[in-house]
């Protein structure tokens, strides 16, 4: 089998009735009142962070000069509890290549879009973080594969819970790295078509021209996120959101090549060349790692990944297994008779208010399926 094929509707976010719009409304609304925080520049070179709070006449903008502070406060979502988090230095660029002991633990989540409530609950389920949101999985390593952003209500607490635990894992031996999808570059780059509508509410109550001003390269979060990288390889398995096509891996570029390549895009640095326009279109592209969807049948306007080319990529980038999110499954899958496996199962709850979501633990070299109700293990035979 070339590639996957895939079968259901995939996932609607439309409301289909009046009703289901008032709801929607009204979620929204409530969502709104409450955001943030967001850090930022003042004027006299310290950091501010804003947030929107309720107020007596409605979501009102809330202001913070931090100081010799460096300590936010993230609120409570639902029955989660509020985390804070200590701030750090600008972060240097994250690192391309990783070496770990064969039997260390790696946690890998596609595509939370959002859904902060889905996401903890299977972090603690697969004892991941605590109770309290407190990095638990000691020397193990989490590696999330891109878009926290745009559909679902709760990027920025995603957001804030990850950059918290990059620190602890670190300071544990362990490791949580978050890699850059298409949907964090679309944000960075000013293009917020899948933006759920809690955040035009937060560009409009804090006065930002623009919700993306709020991720400039300026602010903390905005320069955090540009120092992530788009594809990282762990011992010899390689991460990253989209997939790595055939071009790609014919044009010559190293992982290093690729994620400084990226970081010099998102942080405002124009092609200047007819190499570096080409080199542009290829990174941030259909056929990019960002984007690239050819390992799935259905996907007819991407070109298809043969095994041809697949061996071709894995030689180039010198791994055995490759590891994708951004292209919905029902279920995690190995492609390829095991070179490739698809994480990206969407976070949702079904009618019956289940959640449905799936996240990879690799452990002992082994491949877990791993949702909340426990763990299944994952063969090389292709799920449907």
């Amino acid at each position: 089998m070339r590639r996957l094929q895939l079968v259901g509707p995939g996932v609607r976010h439309a409301a289909r009735s009046g009703l289901a719009s008032l709801v929607l409304l009204a979620l929204t609304a409530l969502c709104a009142a409450q955001d943030g925080p967001y850090v930022l520049r003042a004027e006299d070179g310290g950091w501010v962070a804003l947030s929107v709070a309720p107020g007596d006449a409605g979501p009102q903008k809330r202001e913070q000069a931090l100081g010799a502070q460096r300590e936010i406060t993230v609120p409570g979502v639902g029955s989660l509890p509020e985390f804070r988090v200590v701030l750090r230095e600008p972060a240097a660029a994250a690192r391309d290549d990783i070496k770990v002991p064969a039997k260390t633990p790696l946690f890998v989540v596609a595509d939370t879009h959002g859904e902060y409530e889905i996401l903890v609950a299977q972090l603690q389920k697969h004892g991941v973080v605590d109770a309290k949101l407190a990095w638990k999985f000691g020397r193990g390593h989490l590696v999330v594969l891109g878009d926290v952003f745009d559909r679902g209500p709760n990027q920025t607490e995603i957001l804030w819970l990850l950059y918290k635990l990059e620190a602890e894992a670190a300071k544990a031996g362990g490791g949580s790295h978050l890699l850059l999808g298409n949907h964090e570059t679309m944000i960075l780059r000013g293009d917020q078509r899948y933006l759920h509508p809690r955040y035009a509410e937060t560009t409009r109550v804090l006065g930002a021209g623009s919700y993306s001003e709020l991720f400039g390269p300026d602010t903390l979060a905005g320069q955090w996120l540009r120092s992530r990288p788009t594809m990282l390889r762990i011992n010899d398995q390689l991460f990253l959101h989209g997939g790595v096509s055939r071009a790609l891996a014919d044009s010559g570029l190293s992982i290093a090549q690729v994620n400084a390549g990226v970081r010099a895009l998102l942080s405002g640095s124009a092609p200047a060349t007819d190499t570096e326009r080409r080199r542009a279109e290829l990174l941030l592209g259909p056929l990019g790692p960002l984007w690239y969807r050819g390992y799935f049948s259905s996907q007819s306007s991407f070109p298809a990944a043969d095994e041809e080319d697949l061996a071709r990529v894995l030689a180039v980038f010198s791994v055995r297994r490759i590891f994708i999110g951004h292209t919905i499954v029902p279920t995690i899958t190995s492609l390829y008779g095991g070179k490739v496996i698809a994480v990206q199962v969407y976070p949702k709850k079904g009618e019956s208010g289940a959640i449905q979501f799936e996240s990879l633990l690799i452990r002992s070299g082994e491949l877990w399926r791993a949702n909340l109700e426990g763990l299944q293990k994952l063969d090389d035979r292709p799920a449907f």
